[in-house]
């Protein structure tokens, strides 16, 4: 069982971090409600996934760059469309959350260590992860203002402020010190896993918080007696969520296979390519539902399923690699 906890600890911990937010919802609104406190999470966590991807990794890869950039079209291309054309299916609330869960870029954690995992070639997960953090500045408040449509009121020029100021600044900044100090780059090339333990316990705060808001807006939908709510019920709501959540990611990963396969890309970056064009970041998806007043509850399922997913294709990508 101890063991069980320690492998599994933050599938545990994002469970109870959904249970918290929604129990304690009436005391800890008030601290949810505080705008800079998300931001400056998002900034931190940001901060802590790029302070061990070095810049060579960037150079070596520009000259291979196709793997990548599939990855990318795929993720930040493709993804959003796939979302919005399944997202009819549900109330207006969980559409808009499966919106902003599909259109937010590619995670960096999970995605390289899948890719270790299958034997594959990581450098093509973080080179995919530069570009759709960087690129979803623009691209993601464009496809939330094309998608979500009249339902949620978005503002495109604050939007992309606030992504420069909590995505873009913190990787530059990050990369900046990292070319004027090289104590930091060995101190940070030393503490990737110290660094990913504490991108992982911001990531619980902003479920957490972002469960907050789900709670608060469920109980005014249970006052007001929504016909979304009477007609749909919490669970199979919940578990349509699941499925159509899966959906889009298996699809995702099978497509980036097959696209990387038929345009000659080699079996370790296919394998990168595929985890890295399936997968989606909480941390800045959890903002952005939170920001857009949607569900939170599509992004935490989505990205539960895929680490689920995803962890049981690498097991057997790196046994047939080993046969």
């Amino acid at each position: 069982m101890r063991q069980l906890l320690q492998k599994h600890w933050f599938l545990v911990g994002l469970a109870l971090a959904v249970l918290i937010g929604i129990s304690a919802d009436q005391y800890l609104l008030p601290v949810a409600k505080l705008s800079w406190l998300t931001s400056l999470i998002v900034f931190a966590v940001i901060s802590m996934m790029a302070a061990p991807v070095p810049l060579e990794l960037v150079r070596k890869t520009i000259s291979r760059p196709w793997p990548a950039v599939l990855a990318s079209l795929v993720n930040m291309g493709v993804l959003p469309l796939m979302g919005w054309g399944v997202a009819g299916w549900l109330p207006i609330d969980l559409a808009g959350g499966l919106i902003v869960a599909t259109s937010v870029p590619s995670t960096l954690s999970s995605a390289a260590v899948m890719a270790r995992k299958a034997n594959g070639d990581e450098t093509v997960s973080i080179f995919t992860t530069l570009i759709t953090n960087i690129g979803c500045v623009v691209i993601t408040p464009v496809w939330l203002v094309m998608l979500l449509g009249v339902h949620v009121e978005l503002s495109l020029p604050d939007m992309i402020t606030q992504l420069c100021l909590v995505v873009l600044a913190p990787i530059l900044l990050v990369q900046l010190v990292r070319r004027q100090s090289q104590r930091f780059c060995r101190w940070a090339d030393g503490r990737r896993m110290g660094l990913a333990v504490g991108c992982q316990i911001g990531i619980l705060s902003m479920v957490m918080l972002g469960a907050v808001h789900m709670a608060d807006r469920w109980q005014a939908q249970a006052a007001a007696a929504s016909p979304d709510v009477q007609a749909w019920g919490y669970w199979s709501t919940l578990l349509l969520v699941v499925g159509l959540g899966m959906l889009i990611h298996l699809a995702a990963l099978a497509g980036a296979w097959y696209a990387a396969l038929w345009t000659g890309v080699s079996l370790p970056e296919r394998k990168a390519v595929s985890f890295s064009a399936s997968q989606k970041t909480l941390m800045i998806g959890l903002n952005l539902a939170i920001e857009c007043g949607v569900n939170i509850v599509p992004m935490i399922t989505y990205h539960v399923f895929q680490l689920l997913v995803d962890a049981l294709i690498a097991q057997r990508w790196s046994r047939s690699g080993k046969r």
